[in-house]
């Protein structure tokens, strides 16, 4: 088989043998861990990471396929209305780590937590629903969004060699499987330092010579107002109503700082110097990924693009038509490192809660360390190897997958995370609130869209959350004082 861009596909795989150093390195180091120290050492890498890690580890987990593929997908689908609506997740960082980063770090530290399942256990008194809940929802949403990104993924490798879509899939996805199972967060995090670099220097030579190849920023504006008027209105081509628009400002802004793989950045800060230097770091990367690939390059794709039979190719074309061909190389792994990014998170955040939370307490727990070692090896890389099959249904367009993963997930934890700054919040709140919000955002979702009006369904989902959340802690019992004092220091004296 004749491959398209073979130049390309060497900077690629040059990418590659980098991340497989980088498995080599984490795998060894894991491997002169103790033994007693091995799954904590796997799951939290010592709560040791520096600002510029927690920084790419959060902004790339959380932008992944759908600021870099599936976003400017939509833009040439729907017009400047998605535009207006990926800027919402400029601050993300801010979102994760000013409204949760602080208090996750200090109360993980405080109960030894190692996985986003074991915060809200501790504060909802070990309720069993909610251990169960939460690891169903991430099962669920969380497995679809990481599937997702292998699609992403596979995409790319698509573009590069003309390979099957399978292809793609079975290269891309190894190497993420790999490097998670064998080093753990220490070695996600070592390979998101290296992907994150490469991305952003991928961005700005995306910007600067796609953006020129479009004839420049004002050319493309004119050429896309004269080829289609709509494209240019704040409603976009597709005439998206503004409650709608301000619903998913909503799922990109707000709610997306509940998503456990961001939050498992708060959980392993090294301290709240690097968590403050993060949150203005992850900024600058963020705006300038989100303004300068999705918003920017999509538009650029956009205009020398106008027929696409796959949305997600907007940007590797642009990246072909605009770049030598080693150049492009090196730009669709930028892409490529934000998608394996934010996979390997989700793994190391799916395997911690059935790890910690399914295996060590309902079925073995008297599990010794070494078995304890094994068995969080082997249920990573089946995690891996499920989200990879989950990816060979190919779906026309990445960004609907996230959008529904986010607003599933937001829907479930939003309210039981907020359940930490409310003395007064207890378990019976939690249960209702995760378990309404999830049941009423999928039955909006899926069978009665009417129920939304007109929004995206995490906006109705949230008020309910809220709600039950609210109304059921207020009439049951208050949280004991046990719980108030890991969390607060103190028996709090209001009701």
């Amino acid at each position: 088989m004749e491959i398209a861009y073979p130049s390309a596909l060497l900077t690629f795989l040059l990418y590659i043998s980098i991340l497989v150093a980088v498995s080599v390195y984490s795998a060894r180091a894991m491997a002169r861990t103790k033994l007693e120290k091995y799954v904590d050492e796997f799951y939290t890498a010592g709560r040791g990471l520096g600002a510029l890690i927690i920084a790419f580890m959060i902004a790339a987990g959380l932008c992944s396929a759908g600021t870099f593929l599936g976003g400017p997908g939509l833009l040439w689908q729907l017009g400047l209305g998605w535009g207006m609506v990926v800027m919402a997740q400029v601050f993300m960082n801010f979102y994760v780590l000013g409204e949760f980063g602080k208090k996750i770090g200090i109360i993980a530290r405080r109960i030894n937590a190692r996985s986003f399942v074991d915060i809200l256990r501790y504060r909802y008194e070990n309720n069993n629903i909610i251990v169960i809940g939460t690891v169903l929802a991430m099962l669920i949403f969380l497995s679809a969004y990481a599937s997702a990104q292998f699609v992403g993924g596979a995409r790319l490798i698509e573009t590069i060699t003309g390979f099957p879509y399978s292809w793609g899939l079975l290269l891309y996805a190894g190497i993420v499987i790999v490097y998670t199972t064998f080093g753990g967060l220490r070695g996600a995090a070592m390979a998101i330092l290296v992907q994150g670099i490469v991305m952003t220097v991928a961005t700005i030579i995306l910007m600067i010579f796609g953006i020129s190849h479009a004839g420049g920023i004002e050319e493309m504006f004119h050429t896309m107002a004269a080829r289609s008027p709509d494209f240019i209105a704040p409603t976009g081509s597709a005439h998206l109503s503004l409650a709608y628009i301000a619903s998913l400002w909503v799922v990109f802004g707000l709610v997306i700082s509940a998503l456990p793989h961001g939050i498992m950045g708060a959980m392993v800060y090294k301290s709240t110097k690097a968590l403050k230097r993060a949150i203005i770091i992850g900024g600058a990367l963020v705006i300038l990924w989100s303004f300068g690939l999705t918003l920017l390059c999509g538009i650029a794709g956009t205009t020398i693009n106008p027929e696409l039979e796959v949305l997600d190719h907007n940007l590797p074309f642009l990246a072909f038509e605009s770049l030598p061909p080693a150049f492009a190389g090196l730009v669709l792994a930028g892409i490529g490192g934000a998608i394996q990014s934010t996979v390997g998170m989700m793994l190391i955040v799916i395997s911690g809660a059935l790890v910690n939370d399914v295996y060590k307490r309902y079925i073995k727990p008297e599990a010794a360390p070494a078995t304890m070692k094994m068995v969080t090896g082997v249920t990573t890389g089946i995690i891996g190897i499920i989200v990879f099959a989950i990816a060979f249904t190919a779906p026309p367009a990445l960004e609907t997958i996230i959008i529904f993963a986010i607003g599933g997930l937001a829907s479930a934890f939003f309210f039981p995370l907020l359940g930490l700054y409310w003395p007064r919040a207890n378990q019976y709140g939690a249960v209702v609130s995760m378990c309404g919000g999830m049941a009423f955002y999928i039955i909006s979702k899926q069978f009665v869209p009417s129920l939304t009006l007109g929004m995206d369904p995490i906006v109705m989902s949230l008020l309910l959350s809220g709600a039950l959340m609210v109304g059921v802690s207020k009439m049951t019992p208050k949280p004991s004082k046990e719980v108030l004092n890991v969390f607060w220091g103190r028996y709090p004296k209001e009701g």
